[in-house]
């Protein structure tokens, strides 16, 4: 694991946690490095913004700007009542973006900045972080790499957690353990070990992989945020 997290450094070039360094320059790939951040479309974050749903960066400050990218919206809440407190006439709101489009947004903005850089991390579940430690110690990791490289946990397994596709059968990373240890519990007849890595390590292996063979599992989010766009719709006269 030591070899592949050293890989994940040089695909994020130093700093894994801000979404527009997810996409730097990789040889021999096998898929497009577009298509592999598509497949970040079933993973909302959840962004502090004003009505119009224009992300509301936090100044940090003479150089940089913070816009968190929640994967829990309960958090993202929590930071917006902050917000709010100390910004009564802001009228921010809570809103739910896909991760792809949060990534095309936070490179709009950049482009835009003249003396000034967005940050934009990903925040991750407190629980999903310290399991992805807890796995990543078992798996001979060093305390140095996990917090040189672990910036957004994922978890797999081994053997890989395959599902059905429209494309075929892929293999799965997932961004909550609870949803891959539910999946590997479903798996009869073959014992599966639980492994851990970061986002940067899963777009790398798709990015490299030779016949598109994995997918990222939608988180509860994204099920919840369908499910009550499909109540509206039915809704509407």
């Amino acid at each position: 694991m030591k070899s592949v997290f050293k890989a994940a450094r040089s695909f994020a070039l130093g700093a894994a946690a801000c979404l527009p360094l997810l996409a730097p320059t990789l040889p021999l790939r096998a898929i497009p490095e577009a298509d592999a951040l598509k497949k970040l479309a079933v993973i909302p974050v959840f962004l502090i913004t004003n009505e119009q749903g224009s992300p509301i960066p936090i100044p940090q400050g003479d150089k940089n700007l913070l816009l968190p990218m929640f994967l829990d919206q309960a958090k993202a809440q929590k930071e917006l009542d902050a917000f709010n407190k100390a910004n009564p006439a802001a009228k921010a709101r809570v809103t739910p973006i896909p991760m792809n489009l949060a990534n095309d947004k936070v490179n709009e903005i950049n482009k835009k900045l003249t003396d000034k850089k967005l940050v934009a991390p990903v925040i991750s579940s407190d629980a999903d972080m310290a399991k992805a430690v807890e796995l990543l110690r078992k798996q001979g990791v060093s305390e140095k790499d996990i917090n040189e490289g672990l910036s957004v946990p994922v978890f797999f397994s081994k053997p890989f957690i395959t599902i059905n596709t429209p494309k075929g059968t892929k293999a799965v990373f997932f961004l909550s353990y609870s949803d891959a240890a539910a999946a590997a519990a479903k798996i009869q007849g073959t014992k599966v070990e639980m492994l851990a890595a970061d986002l940067t390590v899963a777009l790398g292996r798709m990015i490299e992989s030779k016949n598109d063979e994995f997918v990222f599992y939608p988180t509860q989010a994204f099920f919840k945020l369908m499910q009550e766009q499909g109540q509206g719709g039915a809704a509407k006269p």
